[in-house]
């Protein structure tokens, strides 16, 4: 698929917005974007990133960084100056603090003003004790073609496998030396890698850990429910994505940094919050996280 395809406009700023800072947002596990098109005015130009990889299947050797240096290139192409905010549900949420990291190192016009995470749960966080975590069967809409829920399911298991061994950026305040080092090295490979395949990107420019970038503030969109699980035979089952649902951060106190400045609960669970009866709710959500983002760092 053509990458620049990837990148679309979701909603055009209103009249009397221009000057809103615009939001890109993340696909989500399923490697579509087609739920952002079922929200309400944000008041403010929203763009989308698809997964470019959704309808070959092919694995992303080098993970979610390797996404968000894909999906940089891919903005800097659209949007090239000027505050952007960053987002996404579940794993778009993720991708965005790689998208942030790579705009932190490199020269750019860009800059990410912050990030509105729709219930992205940190994907390090460690299993309860005492539960047992079962896979959510994707429920699909009954127009969506069985070939599209085929892709969607291959993409999501491999967002999965992402996630689980995702070496997380540092940022500004990283005290642990050895995660310094392993990033910095993974970075190095990943340009040199980028470099070949696309002989325009800058050159990797190594930043020492005393001069590590700010990670940029984040509102948590957080749900307040747990996705049902039926299995009778086990009710201590829970669903990966409330493995961390008792956290009020959703786990990402354990990152390590205090990002997270404000925390917006939302109805629904995982799942079904882009649902008919939620869509009021997560729109306003939304356009609130927005507009706190601005008015904090504008």
């Amino acid at each position: 698929m053509d990458i620049d395809l990837c990148f679309t406009v979701v909603q055009p700023a209103p009249d009397g917005y221009e000057s809103a800072v615009p939001l890109v947002l993340i696909h989500d596990g399923g490697g579509t974007s087609v739920n952002y098109y079922y929200l309400h005015s944000l008041d403010r130009a929203v763009y989308a990133i698809q997964n470019p990889s959704f309808y070959s299947g092919e694995p992303w050797e080098d993970g979610i960084p390797e996404m968000g240096a894909t999906y940089a290139r891919l903005i800097r192409s659209h949007v090239p100056a000027g505050p952007i905010l960053l987002g996404g549900w579940s794993l778009g949420g993720m991708i965005s603090l790689e998208i942030a990291s790579i705009f932190s190192r490199q020269s750019s016009e860009l800059r990410v003003l912050g990030i509105v995470m729709i219930d992205s749960v940190y994907p390090l966080a460690p299993k309860p004790a005492g539960r047992t975590i079962v896979p959510h069967k994707l429920q699909f809409g009954k127009f969506t073609k069985p070939e599209t829920q085929r892709l969607s399911s291959n993409c999501m298991a491999q967002a999965v496998e992402m996630a689980q061994t995702w070496t997380i950026p540092v940022w500004r305040g990283c005290t642990d030396e050895t995660e310094y080092i392993r990033r910095a090295a993974f970075e190095k490979e990943l340009s040199r890698k980028m470099k070949t395949n696309h002989p325009e990107s800058e050159e990797h420019n190594e930043i020492p850990m005393r001069d590590l970038a700010a990670l940029p503030q984040a509102i948590l969109l957080r749900c307040n429910e747990t996705v049902p699980v039926s299995t009778p035979e086990d009710p201590t089952a829970i669903c990966r994505v409330d493995v961390a649902r008792d956290s009020e951060k959703l786990g990402w106190e354990q990152y390590g940094y205090d990002f997270i400045s404000a925390v917006l609960q939302i109805p629904g669970h995982h799942f079904n919050i882009f649902s008919d009866e939620y869509l009021d709710d997560l729109t306003s959500r939304i356009k609130v996280a927005c507009r706190m983002l601005e008015r904090t760092n504008i």
